[in-house]
């Protein structure tokens, strides 16, 4: 027995397949990854294969089309399992998922309006597209097939399950929501006659592959929308279906603009926030097992969620691509090494709307397929210097020392983390604040020789005699040409976390980037009146789209937040900000204290003047280009790994 996690490390038996504990992973889509393949490439099976060598009880893929593909795919990853070749490429997946002794299960599922001819009903346009066409009966009748087809060359392939996706407002869930489905035939209306659709395609399933494969089905508990489902219709399908299916997945929110992050949970929810509502299905007395999903990231948190009787499994996504090997560090009594997800989407974002896989806190993800050819073994044990404490240069010192190297690392401050200090002052970057905390323990535990409240000076490291020094020093707030900067009621906006109470009542923020809009919203949850100038026409342009999302909705539907975009600030006063607008008229912002969020210049000629200190020498992070978290530990990585 495991003495930890007693129950989330528990097996369990569902229709005659036995899990190894209770963690499932969640589909994700790998658009990104690879090439128009309609398979899945090495790239895909491995990083699916790397959760399954991770612990995980079952790695469910994404990417099956339900019909043999054709025309323009627009870039997203979706493989055809109709043509044998391709089938191949599906069965060497699940072969390598099932070398690591977990279940392979795959995602079926018909997006819906995304630029398609039919809806639920006519005229919904809840995806970006054009409005739907109401889908007739005979169509229904096709997509069952496709399913049923996908299904039957998936159990040829040696998949043990499909998950079938009728949540979240996709083509499916547009029948079963009120929201969506406003047919006036014998599918629309009743539940029972919005249920048809959905019964129709899981009985064409079964009866094509009988109990060869487990059938899953997921599910919004609730779509939070008004309007939408609750979780009393949520149970009543379940309970409609229960005979039909083996297990029941309950998410919640759907895929629109306004709650796309109730079902992807971000930073400004609470913990495990959908977990409610798996709870309510389990706990009406369903006769399948309940499976939980929706930021549950942890083994503590999953623990909690079995222990209590919440759900039967858990499913993780986004805490899977940031650490991989979460279950087995679970079961080794290692859960303090794993790696926490910051809850940021880059992953989603990158992978939909980028042209690479990555991670914020991950430097491997998108490159596990390659990491074996790109990284030589080192040919030495070298002396490194890591100077700057923050998250590049936290993770340039773990991979070296991992590699095997002698580390130092030298810190000005008296503390590590860098410009992620201010974590710690945000209530809303709270997992951020664990990433600072895991690296610098990680730093610790790994033996690294950390030197705080020590300024680095090529002196100083030549005294060290590095075999290579890594520069991770950072960047400092760029500074615009405004008259009245130097005034007493101007602070920088990385200043003003930790001196929240000696900043005024009403506050003025130059600058309207993700660091400003953050900077806003966080002073404007203590009580502040702010408002928000920005140069250009739009907000946070440089945030990442889903967080630019949410970000942008935190801020409108705060009260205090005023925002006023092409605003070119002239000079700052004691009572406030001279501006001129987009129509060059002339603007004024009442604020007895100014904050100034006007990007980060890097402090390249202090990197640089270390170049000599070594024979080998790389500069890393901010003080290259001022960027994000996952430019910082991916720049680390790559310097460390290099060596």
């Amino acid at each position: 027995m495991h003495q930890e996690y007693p129950n989330l490390l528990s097996p369990m038996t569902v229709g005659g397949v036995t899990f190894r504990n209770r963690v499932f992973t969640a589909p994700i889509g790998l658009h990104s990854i690879q090439g128009s393949e309609p398979y899945p490439s090495e790239a895909a099976i491995t990083h699916f294969a790397n959760k399954a060598r991770g612990g995980a009880a079952c790695v469910t893929c994404s990417g099956v089309s339900v019909f043999p593909l054709e025309g323009d795919l627009s870039g997203h990853a979706t493989w055809d399992v109709y043509h044998a070749p391709n089938l191949h490429y599906a069965a060497q997946l699940a072969d390598r998922i099932h070398f690591y002794g977990a279940k392979a299960s795959m995602e079926l599922g018909v997006a819906g309006v995304v630029g398609g001819e039919y809806g639920a009903s006519e005229g919904i346009t809840l995806m970006a597209g054009n409005p739907a066409k109401e889908m007739p009966e005979s169509e229904m009748r096709r997509i069952a097939d496709g399913y049923a087809d996908s299904a039957e060359a998936l159990s040829r392939a040696g998949f043990d399950m499909v998950l079938l996706h009728f949540g979240h407002g996709l083509l499916v869930g547009q029948f079963l929501s009120p929201l969506t489905n406003f047919r006036e035939d014998e599918y629309g209306g009743s539940l029972e006659n919005r249920a048809r659709f959905p019964m129709m395609i899981i009985d064409r399933i079964r009866e094509r592959v009988g109990r060869r494969l487990l059938i899953e089905v997921r599910i919004s508990g609730s779509e939070t929308a008004p309007g939408g489902i609750e979780v009393d219709e949520a149970i009543a399908f379940t309970r409609m279906i229960e005979d039909r299916i083996d297990l029941i997945h309950v998410s919640a929110g759907m895929h629109s603009p306004r709650y796309f992050t109730v079902t992807h949970p971000c930073n400004f929810l609470p913990p495990m926030p959908n977990v409610r509502f798996a709870e309510a299905v389990r706990k009406a007395g369903v006769k399948v097992p309940v499976v939980a999903i929706g930021g549950i990231q942890d083994p503590a948190g999953a623990e909690s969620v079995i222990a209590d009787g919440r759900a039967d499994f858990v499913s993780i996504a986004r805490g899977f691509i940031a650490e991989p090997d979460l279950v087995e560090k679970a079961v080794d009594g290692r859960a303090a090494d794993v790696r926490p997800c910051v809850k940021c989407m880059r992953c989603h974002d990158s992978a939909v709307f980028e042209n690479r896989f990555l991670c914020s806190v991950n430097p491997e993800i998108g490159l596990e397929h390659e990491l074996c050819r790109i990284v030589a073994a080192p040919a030495g044990k070298r002396r490194v210097v890591v100077v700057g404490g923050g998250p590049a240069g936290m993770q340039a010192a773990l991979t070296a020392r991992g590699r095997g190297h002698e580390v130092t690392l030298v810190e000005r401050s008296g503390r590590l983390g860098g410009t992620l200090a201010f974590a710690e002052k945000v209530d809303f970057k709270s997992e951020l604040r664990a990433f600072k905390d895991y690296l610098a323990a990680q730093v610790v535990a790994a033996g690294v020789d950390v030197r705080l409240g020590v300024e680095a000076t090529p002196a100083y490291l030549e005294s060290l005699a590095p075999d290579c020094v890594i520069a991770a020093v950072g960047a400092e707030p760029l500074v615009p040409r405004i008259a009245g900067l130097d005034g007493p009621n101007v602070v920088m906006a990385l200043a003003a976390y930790g001196a929240e109470a000696g900043l005024a009542d009403e506050v003025a923020v130059i600058g309207g980037g993700q660091v400003g809009c953050e900077t806003a919203l966080h002073l404007a949850k203590l009580g502040k009146k702010v408002t928000i100038l920005e140069m250009q026409g739009e907000l946070a342009p440089d945030a990442s789209p889903t967080h630019r999302g949410e970000l942008l909705m935190q801020l409108e539907e705060h009260g205090s937040i005023a925002i006023t975009t092409s605003a070119r600030c002239e000079r700052v006063e004691s009572g406030g900000v001279a501006y001129v607008d987009g129509k060059g008229g002339k603007g004024f912002v009442k604020a007895a204290s100014v904050i100034v969020a006007a990007g980060m210049r890097p402090r390249s000629a202090e990197a640089a003047s270390f170049r000599l200190a070594a024979r080998r020498f790389a500069a890393v992070g901010d003080c290259v280009r001022p960027a994000t978290v996952e430019y910082a530990t991916r720049s680390g990585y790559a310097a460390a790994a290099n060596l």
